[in-house]
């Protein structure tokens, strides 16, 4: 039950990561928390999620992991995307650094929009 609160959990902070310009105040947080913590996990030496989902089942790990996702339809969707951008580009703009560069860029153009400074 944990493991699946921990896989539901890491997927759902993607999900709002690159949905989070559909709304002004969820890119005011995307920006200003969610996409700085993010990247601060991604700098330490582990990742937190990952590191809870393999201490619930060290052996078989991997395994679940794969059996749970096949359940969601979202993770489902993410994987043949991005297989199919592997063969045309140079490096998916699903990885881990797009989708934060993805989630920045958009939740800055809603908050500061192009015309801003004008």
């Amino acid at each position: 039950m944990i493991f699946e609160i921990l896989c539901i959990v890491h997927v759902l902070v993607w999900v709002f990561v690159l949905t989070a310009f559909l709304n002004k105040q969820w890119a005011y947080y995307n920006v200003y928390y969610v996409i700085p913590l993010i990247y601060i996990v991604h700098i330490l030496p582990f990742h937190i999620i990952i590191t809870l989902k393999q201490k619930t089942d060290p052996e078989h790990y991997k395994i679940h992991e794969e059996q749970f996702y096949e359940t969601l339809i979202i993770p489902k969707l993410f994987r043949s995307v991005t297989n199919k951008l592997d063969n045309f580009c140079f490096a998916s703009p699903l990885s881990t650094q797009g989708m934060l560069i993805f989630g920045l860029l958009t939740s800055i153009f809603v908050l500061y929009p192009p015309n801003y400074l004008k």
